[in-house]
């Protein structure tokens, strides 16, 4: 993986970007086991996508962080942005590699877990709370570093697993997000899915508003740089 762009913001700059975004009062429960079990899955590499620019696409996935970090410090105020800004690479890449959006990924674990790295349930654990029982065969087939339970407690494995899995239910369900959202959960879960789905709509509205009212792009050392559109 390449060097965290993240890790030569300055915290003002962070807190610029967060101020930019709508206090937003997310309703979270404890966390809830991910659900129906399979167990012949294959890891497959995503269709190619068009060619961006480096700038457009440090610029989208940036803003894309960014969104996502300050919806999970809303979620947990205990977690720092810092924390949450990785967090969200970490989702970024998983989508990227199992074509789920980012901001499902990231709608599922506030929903699952409340951001919160060692969160345990029956049989589900961390961010996105992973059914080991279910899913460890074939867990540790299809990744090489998720051999144990404290692997996949780790937040980058957590995220890849639970995105794998997911991503493997859009497919069985013919691409429908509801569908999907039940198999995850193990039941049909109207609320579950409706809050999901909303924090996810709510995600996508903010990155709206970033989009318009921030720039965020490389200087010539390629650090990150942002800056308010007036």
């Amino acid at each position: 993986m390449t060097k965290s762009p993240w890790n030569s913001v300055p915290l003002p700059v962070l807190a610029l970007f967060t101020a930019l975004i709508l206090t937003l009062s997310f309703g979270v429960r404890e966390a809830s086991a991910e659900g129906e079990r399979y167990e012949r899955l294959e890891v497959t590499v995503p269709e190619a996508r068009a060619e961006k620019t480096e700038e457009t696409e440090q610029e989208v996935s940036s803003a894309r962080v960014l969104v996502i970090a300050s919806a999970f410090t809303r979620a947990n105020r205990n977690l720092d942005q810092a924390q949450a800004a990785r967090y969200g690479e970490h989702i970024l890449e998983a989508a990227e590699r199992f074509g789920v959006h980012p901001f499902m990924v990231a709608s599922i674990i506030i929903r699952e877990s409340t951001v919160k790295q060692n969160a345990r349930s029956r049989y589900a654990y961390g961010l996105m709370q992973v059914n080991w029982k279910a899913h460890r065969k074939g867990l540790k087939a299809a990744f090489n570093h998720i051999q144990t339970l404290d692997d996949l407690l780790q937040p980058r494995n957590n995220i890849l697993a639970g995105t794998w899995i997911f991503s493997w239910y859009l497919r069985s369900c013919g691409g429908s997000t509801d569908k999907a959202l039940a198999k995850y959960l193990g039941r049909s879960g109207k609320k579950y899915i409706k809050r999901v789905l909303a924090l996810y709509n709510e995600m996508l509205g903010d990155f709206e508003k970033i989009k318009k009212r921030v720039v965020v792009t490389l200087d010539a050392s390629h650090k990150l740089v942002a800056f308010a559109v007036e």
